[in-house]
């Protein structure tokens, strides 16, 4: 399990001030350029060993890896058909007293007005269709088992903040009640630190039922009940706000989504080649022997439509596929460039957040502990102290979000462009 407590050690670690280069971005990455850093350091181990375990046994990813290995006996099969044919026919007649007369027909295409080669080529398409989608359902897997990783992490972190401060509220209704019983302070005193108190153990309870379902989705997408994501991860300023220069380009270079769209327009031109093909005569030259004509050798020119003018209509509808493929892979990249930015953004001011969400908390502390001293003094009501307690909290759950989006959104910057994959390579685990 995720350990709670080694998310307060963190508190000290602060960002530097956000980059000019960031401030003044108005939309990452142009067209040829490339990332600045790739460093896959960014990613915990935890999550990186949980996702290459999940695509190592998630179904739809063995599914995946049939389809492409079918797609692959296609393009055999496609291959094939440039070689020669071969048909034994046997019959019977009358005049002959029933005797059966074998005919043997050898027919090798020459030219079939470009079908053989759109059809391998269709194959072909297909086969990276199969390959898009197989990197399509890893990204996908490796994008929700992400989130529920720190979604994990960030319930740790917060449920670590509410038992500390649960525990405080709790000396807190101690000491309130001792005054109260000494009729230092008033009952209504003591009232409020009972009602935050149960606020704070609200919010536990919260926090604690959210984790376990993070939990219970990272265990599901490994495929192990007792999955365990490790400990929290540490935030780092160098590796959890990489350079996003050129990051928009990336993404889209190595998008699978689009890869696939890319793969279906071939498929549709093909498709149309096809039809096309079919309209043409088509010429093989042709060996048969049979007890009739003996041996003969020639040339075959064969012209044959089916279902009328059936193929030109099917031929429209293959350029109508490739037009809608084409511009599908726009939407692609638009939405794709919507995420990224969204990433980019949300990276970019979590540096500020955590800048100044550092300071925040840092001195919501030291103004509770003076509060606590001004009380004892009478220069400050109970309400201030509780109020600044509560401030004091709200500012160390802040700064754990800040960081843990700081995380996340790098995470998914590496994934999106392509500098972090989970592996596929190793043995497939049982």
């Amino acid at each position: 399990m995720l350990l709670a407590g080694t998310a307060l050690a963190q508190s000290e670690v602060y960002g530097p001030p956000v980059p000019p280069d960031l401030q003044q971005q108005a939309a990452p990455g142009a067209a040829g350029e490339a990332m600045a850093i790739d460093d896959p350091a960014a990613i915990p181990d935890g999550l990186a060993q949980a996702a290459s375990r999940a695509v190592r046994t998630y179904p739809s990813i063995r599914a995946g890896e049939a389809a492409i290995r079918a797609s692959g006996a296609d393009i055999r099969a496609a291959r094939w058909q440039r070689f020669p044919s071969v048909l034994v026919e046997g019959r019977t007649f009358s005049d002959r007293s029933g005797n059966p007369d074998a005919t043997v027909t050898v027919n090798q295409p020459l030219w079939t007005g470009g079908s053989i080669s759109a059809t391998v080529q269709r194959a072909q398409a297909l086969q990276r269709r199969a390959e898009a989608q197989l990197a399509e359902t890893v990204n996908d897997i490796a994008l929700r088992l992400l989130s529920a990783y720190y979604e994990i992490a960030r319930g740790a972190r917060r449920e670590a903040i509410l038992r500390e401060s649960l525990a405080e509220h709790q000396r807190l209704v101690e000491s309130m009640a001792r005054r109260v019983e000494q009729e230092v302070s008033p009952r209504s005193d003591l009232d409020l630190a009972i009602s935050r108190t149960a606020q704070v153990q609200q919010d536990l309870s919260l926090t604690v039922a959210q984790r376990y379902a993070a939990q219970q989705r990272f265990a599901e997408l490994v495929g192990d009940a007792n999955a365990d994501p490790g400990p929290v991860p540490a935030y780092s300023p160098q590796l959890h706000h990489p350079s996003t220069e050129g990051a928009v380009a990336q993404a889209i270079a190595c998008d699978p989504t689009r890869q696939r769209f890319q793969a279906e327009a071939e498929v549709a031109t093909a498709e149309r080649r096809i039809a096309e093909g079919e309209i043409l005569p088509s010429l093989s030259a042709q060996y048969s022997r049979s007890e009739v004509f003996g041996d003969r050798v020639g040339l075959v020119l064969r012209a044959q439509t089916n279902g009328g003018l059936s193929p030109l209509a099917a031929a429209q509808g293959a350029r109508l596929r490739q037009q809608a493929s084409q511009l599908q892979i726009a939407t692609a990249e638009r939405e794709l460039r919507e995420r990224i930015i969204v990433d980019v953004v949300e990276n970019s001011t979590s540096r500020a957040r955590i800048e100044s969400g550092g300071a925040a908390a840092r001195s919501s502390a030291n103004v509770t502990e003076s509060f606590m001293r001004q009380f004892v003094t009478g220069r400050r009501t109970w309400l201030d102290v509780m109020n600044a307690v509560r401030e004091s909290n709200a500012a160390q759950i802040g700064l754990a979000e800040s960081e843990t989006s700081a995380m996340a959104s790098a995470a998914r910057l590496l994934l999106r462009t392509c500098q972090w994959r989970p592996d596929l390579t190793g043995p497939v685990e049982q």
